[in-house]
């Protein structure tokens, strides 16, 4: 994260960029500086999971896979305002945003991992032409903490204060993700074949949604390091598929009844569901059967990710 550029969570921004611009100048009522900065930031914190146990009469361990656990992100800051009253408006402002319970009621779907928006400098202009890399975590408020001190925040009513705050989130999913996600859009029902670019610097998994018609066959999706092969069955409606690559799930959608069917999705070998590189790699996509798919709603896409 880059304390030069905005930080922004739940619509209030935690990292104002423009606080040194609306400094009010003089000694009267209502001078000094309005709005928070974010002086430090670590996100670094991350869980390392793997598999280890003793191997049998020998030195050492044995080791499994290696995956990351959750990320735990630490905002240290100091909130600005020109009156005292209004610093406690603040105060109050970021300790909504601040709430769990609140997240939740504002995300029920994701149980309240919400976006953490912020930017990062990049000199790689020819794939990001701003200069910035736009980017977001899915996180959950932990805590917001500060202390009223009576020598640092007491006073009139008139005078301008601040105040230092630490806010901890935690992201059940540790990835660092640009802040839309990349998107292709399948055509009818021809095989159709294409590149992915992923300008980030990690592996990303990949969401799929098909609409079809009420034929039976199966679709085959290759992409990233996986093929996979969804068998429908004949209706007597249009269906909507999903294939969630980061819940490892597919869905069956018909009549406003989206239901999972995992018995519907097959993958060679000891594949799993697709991972997509960095960089540029090939897609392609067939139907079997008399299957066909909507264009206008058929796609697939995902979140650069970076390490």
């Amino acid at each position: 994260m880059d304390t030069n550029r905005d930080i922004l969570f739940r619509g209030v921004l935690f990292n104002d960029s423009t606080v040194g611009a609306r400094t009010i100048t003089g000694g009267g009522i209502g001078s000094g500086i309005d709005g928070s900065v974010v002086d430090s930031v670590d996100f670094s914190d991350v869980d390392v999971i793997q598999f280890m146990e003793k191997r049998s009469e020998q030195d050492g361990m044995d080791a499994g896979s290696v995956f990351l656990g959750s990320r735990r992100i630490r905002l240290f800051g100091t909130t600005y305002a020109t009156s005292r009253a209004l610093l406690f408006d603040a105060l109050w402002k970021l300790r909504a945003a601040m709430s769990p319970v609140l997240a939740q009621r504002e995300s029920p779907a994701d149980k309240g991992y919400v976006p953490i928006y912020f930017s990062v400098p990049t000199n790689r202009v020819a794939d990001y032409p701003a200069g910035a890399i736009d980017m977001r975590i899915l996180v959950m408020p932990r805590s917001f903490n500060y202390t009223i001190n009576a020598n640092s925040q007491g006073g009139d009513d008139v005078d301008p204060l601040a105040i230092t705050w630490q806010a901890v989130f935690i992201a059940k999913d540790p990835s660092i993700m640009g802040d839309v996600p990349r998107d292709y859009t399948f055509t009818g029902s021809t095989p159709q074949s294409g590149n992915t670019v992923n300008r980030g610097t990690y592996i990303c998994p990949v969401d799929a949604l098909w609409t079809v018609g009420t034929a039976a066959g199966s679709i085959i999706f290759a992409v990233g390091d996986s093929t996979a092969t969804i068998t429908i069955p004949a209706s007597s409606g249009s269906r909507i598929i999903r294939l969630k690559g980061q819940d490892k799930m597919v869905t069956f959608e018909e009549g406003g009844i989206e239901l999972p069917r995992m018995d519907r999705i097959s993958f060679p070998g000891m594949q799993s569901y697709p991972m997509v590189p960095t960089g540029t790699v090939g897609w392609s996509i067939s139907y079997t059967g008399g299957i066909t798919v909507t264009p206008t709603t058929s796609h697939f896409w995902f979140w650069e990710n970076y390490a």
